[in-house]
């Protein structure tokens, strides 16, 4: 009886702890790659196929907007880049939502007024990265 307790304890403690993690990283933008570059794990640890799945999702939803724009971004290299990308555009006025992608080196924006492709891009830019060519 006590043994089963303790485990059900044990569970919900890694259960919790799982979901802090999962909450600090998306949210509060404080995840850590598994390496610098993210090219020890090509792509295949849990956190890069968690990223791939919310891009995707993203993506999605911003696809049924009437506008939004794609941007290539150089300089990103790992999951905390994507956060400070989709961070500086969500902070626009007029962009809804963002999601960015670190296999295709761009982000997507959509909005819900039409914004200038120069803000867009010094919105980048701020955040420490190159923006390249917007695509409508």
């Amino acid at each position: 009886m006590i043994a089963t307790i303790v485990l059900g304890i044990l569970i919900a403690a890694a259960f919790g702890y799982g979901l802090h993690k999962i909450y600090r990283s998306f949210f509060k933008g404080e995840a850590a790659c598994c390496s610098e570059d993210c090219s020890s794990c090509n792509g295949g640890c849990s956190m890069q196929k968690a990223l791939d799945d919310g891009y995707r999702a993203r993506v999605e939803k911003i696809k049924r907007f009437p506008i939004h724009r794609t941007i290539d971004i150089d300089g990103m290299t790992c999951e905390k880049c994507i956060f400070k990308v989709v961070r500086a555009l969500e902070k626009i006025d007029g962009v809804t939502i963002a999601a960015a992608s670190l296999e295709k080196q761009s982000a997507q924006a959509g909005l819900s007024k039409d914004v200038p492709d120069d803000v867009l891009r010094e919105a980048i830019n701020k955040a420490g990265y190159s923006a390249g060519a917007v695509i409508n």
